[in-house]
């Protein structure tokens, strides 16, 4: 009890020193759209980086579009979930964040996830929320931490789109449409968390055409490849076996549609069986049911019968069916069905045991009768606790519909030879899946006997290879791999190994969806990864490599074969191990997620005092207070400018402050413990300009030295590390011209060492920040300005209330303008490869700016399209920075253009 109370006092403490308010404040109001959803609206279609930040956070938008994605399973809604995906990765792709955007856009989506699903966790939700921000302006060392703690692979930075990267794969998956429990639109949005670059989903009937297609459009939204194939079942060797046909790459939902149009009537026999084969199912199942309701269910509901309130009802077709969206029931679907409905039940029998246990408690009878009924009592709730505690649909599964055959059905296909001659006329082929379902010596015949109608066979299915050994898995692929030596010596066709995880999303103890080869892996926690999941056998992984080339076994070294690893999760990272409220929150953890005010000014207090201890608490202040000084206006001028009525507190990064005090406090004595050590050694007269040019050439070299080591540790890029030894290089001449005046002004040594290190550090860090917010900016305006100029209608215009809020809003705006469409380069009057474009393209946007309908078109779209608000601060952006534009535009053509003559130069039309 007293160890409960402490823990509890330590709990309430923690949370007391947590987190900021600001972030407690922004979890209550993403709850309050994760539980009502249908308040969610739209979100303003205006640019991430432009007019869009006035109205909503980023972390919200992000939030609000994946909770659109996935609050319904529905068909019909596919066009609304591809929208919220839309501007998702919108959202996602453009984080202040411009060196690591690919990584950056997968870990934030994750964290958003993770926040929605942990929606009964208050301390896990501010924990991610807090990631969040640290991940916005993280380091490559916070971006990659957070990939491990996620659980996903770190990819490579090379400015493609994931599809493009070619690492993770899957080649065969579900959705709604058949048996996953994830939406075409959420499924990929997993794919793409993952790492995932290629995915074939799989469809049951042409009827599921919408899904095939949002799918694939989702797909081209995020980058990544997309393929779409058609299940089935034939009857081979007196059973059930099943195939899948791949459609041929579609880069577009026309094309996928015009595929299946082009094609209705050459494979009109082919749809149609797959539909009488979802009938047949469906029949299954009904026979399913009305035999577990007529034998199951009375022992389920034994003891209960004259209670009905406490009966488990009859499971019902019809009901199931408005549960999900397709037709494609499984064993699982039957679980969860049960679950939904019996949970409830056990409950209130668990509530009813209860309550005659305390009566029954209560009673003062020693009669044996009543003591034998009360042990009869106790058992049985202690019984149904334990029940409740433990039912899952899992439990379910393996208890009442465990059998795979269970939902067994005839299927019309019969002969595989004529399908696969009308697929592969078609363009399709053919992919033998689960093939070890009735075992190796049975898939081994179906091999023999179809060889010449299969093109690619599963040698690892995820689902069905969960419960079978290596063995008998590498058996089989050993049998194929033979089978296909012998088949490439006499110049026959080679039926080429894959593998596909079969992933639903509705197991959580088999891996999910997902492939990689381990060699493609990258990043220094990229063992750790590897040793969290599970590796494919090294003959499967030596065959899925080489492809249709047959692996010579014999010659092989196993060992050094890259493994297949699969992506799916076995157990989650190190930081999102534990979902409980009660969980021990160690201390490492405890301070990650402290209160930023509170951690920051513990950091800063004891670089303060070490430093003091060291140089006196005065010069300890100079010494911090320089260090603080510098960071803080690189800070403002990078990203607010000069302008002194722009800077805000929240431009500064009060974190990368804190921590630079906390580390420049240890860099005292390192430095007074040379600088004495130097003077102990010094054998000649303690002045003069060769000592000192000696003495700060030591000191210097020092301070590089630890500045990169703590900046390696710090996580920061390798760049910077080699810009802050630089810095100490140019210090030390500086130091040694006025080391006189320092000496004069009885400044120590090292302390001159420090002012001057960090002048040369602010132009540096000022610098580099400064060419981070410009690109980035840059990048914004290169979206915006080709919109404004060759769009029209609401596309255009909000492109020009983008620019407009950034011209008014944004300090630098104006000088990066410039960078984007000056025809010179950077501060020379030196002309550009592409000058005439960048002038051209000053000339359109002036001159689109400047057209009369403007004024009255863009109060018309705002005054029809948002609420008064939004609206009065929208008008009054036009009002106040459009005139501002269209003169400074005009003032830029004049300098540019006609003062110089380029205009005529490059023949340029100008009205």
């Amino acid at each position: 009890m007293a160890k409960s109370r402490l823990h509890k006092l330590y709990r309430s403490i923690l949370s007391t020193l947590s987190f900021s308010a600001e972030l407690r404040k922004m979890r209550r109001e993403l709850n309050a759209k994760i539980d009502q959803p249908e308040s969610i609206t739209p979100p303003p279609p205006f640019h991430p980086q432009g007019a869009n930040r006035w109205f909503k956070r980023r972390r919200i938008t992000i939030a609000e579009s994946y909770l659109m994605v996935v609050r319904d399973l529905d068909s019909r809604h596919s066009s609304a979930r591809l929208d919220a995906l839309r501007k998702l990765a919108d959202v996602a792709f453009h984080s202040a964040n411009i060196d690591y955007p690919l990584n950056t856009a997968r870990v934030q989506s994750a964290l958003i996830k993770e926040v929605v699903k942990h929606r009964s966790n208050k301390r896990r939700q501010l924990e991610l929320l807090y990631d969040f921000s640290m991940s916005t302006r993280g380091q490559h060392q916070v971006i990659r931490k957070l990939c491990d703690e996620l659980n996903i692979i770190e990819l490579p930075e090379k400015g493609m789109q994931i599809g493009d990267l070619g690492y993770g794969w899957d080649g065969h998956v579900h959705d709604t449409a058949t048996s996953g429990r994830k939406n075409p639109t959420q499924l990929i949005i997993d794919a793409f968390i993952k790492g995932i670059s290629r995915v074939t989903v799989a469809y049951g009937s042409v009827s599921d055409l919408d899904m095939m297609e949002e799918a694939l459009e989702a797909g081209n939204i995020l980058g990544l490849h997309v393929s779409i194939a058609l299940e089935f079942s034939v009857m081979v060797d007196g059973a059930r076996y099943h195939f899948m046909a791949e459609l041929p790459r579609f880069n577009s939902k026309e094309e996928l549609r015009g595929f299946f149009s082009s094609h209705a009537s050459d494979l009109a026999s082919f749809f149609q069986g797959l539909d009488i084969n979802r009938e047949n199912r469906l029949d299954a199942v009904r026979r399913l049911l009305e035999t577990f309701n007529a034998r199951t269910l009375p022992t389920i509901n034994e003891g209960f019968e004259q209670k009905p309130e406490y009966c488990l009802a009859p499971l019902s077709l019809d009901e199931l069916l408005a549960t999900i969206p397709n037709m494609n029931i499984t064993p699982l679907h039957l679980a969860e069905f049960m679950y939904m409905r019996y949970r409830p039940m056990l409950q209130k029998r668990v509530w009813y045991y209860k309550v005659l246990r305390e009566k029954i408690r209560s009673s003062s009878s020693v009669d044996p009768a009543r003591k034998a009924e009360k042990d009869t009592i106790e058992k049985k709730y202690a019984e149904l606790r334990k029940e409740l505690r433990n039912l899952s649909p899992d439990t379910l599964l393996s208890e009442y519909f465990e059998d795979p055959h269970a939902i067994s059905y005839q299927t019309v296909f019969e002969d595989i030879e004529s399908l696969s001659d009308m697929l592969h006329q078609a363009g399709c082929t053919i992919k033998f899946i689960h093939p070890l379902e009735y075992g190796v010596e049975k898939a081994t015949r179906v091999l023999e006997q179809c060889s010449h109608c299969i093109d690619s066979a599963e040698v690892y299915n995820t689902q069905d290879c969960a419960g079978r050994s290596p063995e008998e898995v590498e058996a089989f692929a050993r049998i194929l791999n033979e089978r296909n030596k012998q088949a490439h010596s006499k110049g026959r066709k080679v039926i080429i190994p894959v593998c596909g995880s079969d992933a639903t999303g509705r197991n959580p103890k088999i891996p999910g969806m997902g492939f990689v080869f381990e060699d493609r892996i990258i990043g220094k926690l990229r063992q750790r990864y590897i040793k969290r999941h599970v590796a494919l056998p090294p003959l499967v992984s030596a065959m899925v490599r080489a492809e249709d080339a047959p692996v010579d076994e014999e010659h092989l070294d196993l060992r050094s074969v890259p493994r297949i690893i699969s992506m799916g999760k076995v157990s989650a990272g190190e930081g999102y191990t534990s979902t409980s409220e009660d969980e021990v929150i160690g201390p490492i953890r405890a301070w990650r997620y402290f209160n930023p005010a509170f951690k920051n000014t513990i950091r800063t207090l004891i670089g303060f005092f070490v430093a003091t201890s060291f140089i006196g608490p005065w010069y300890a202040l100079l010494w911090l207070g320089i260090t603080g000084f510098r960071n803080s206006i690189a800070d403002l001028i990078s990203y607010r400018g000069t302008r002194l009525n722009q800077w805000k507190l929240k431009s500064i990064n009060f974190d990368n402050v804190a921590q630079s005090l906390f580390w420049t406090g240890f860099s005292v004595p390192i430095l007074g413990f040379v600088k004495a050590n130097f003077d102990a050694i010094w054998p000649w007269v303690h002045d003069g300009f060769v000592f000192n040019l000696v003495k700060f050439f030591f000191i210097s070299f020092a301070n590089g030295l630890y500045l990169a080591s703590h900046n390696t540790l710090r996580g920061f890029d390798k760049s910077v590390v080699r810009a802050n030894i630089f810095r100490s290089i140019l210090a030390w001449p500086l130091a040694t011209v006025f080391a006189p005046l320092g000496n004069a002004l009885a400044i120590p040594s090292i302390v001159q060492t420090k002012i001057w290190s960090d002048v040369v550090a602010g132009f540096i860090e000022g610098g580099n920040k400064y060419r981070k917010v410009l690109r980035q900016r840059q990048k914004t305006l290169e979206e915006i300005i080709p919109t404004i100029i060759h769009s029209k209608g609401s596309t255009q215009y909000i492109a020009m209330l983008d620019i407009l809020y950034l011209f008014s809003e944004e300090p630098r705006m104006q000088s990066i303008i410039k960078a984007v469409l000056s025809p010179y380069v950077l501060f020379t009057r030196r002309l550009r490869k592409n000058s005439s474009l960048r002038l051209t393209l000053l000339v359109e946007l002036h001159k689109t700016m400047c057209e009369e309908r403007v004024w009255t078109e863009l109060i018309d779209y705002i005054v029809a399209n948002y609420d008064e608000e939004m609206a009065d601060d929208l008008v009054d952006l036009v009002a106040d920075a459009l005139p501002d534009l269209q003169e400074w535009l005009g003032h830029l053509i004049a300098k540019y253009g006609e003062s110089s003559g380029l205009l005529k130069k490059f023949g340029i039309g100008r009205k």
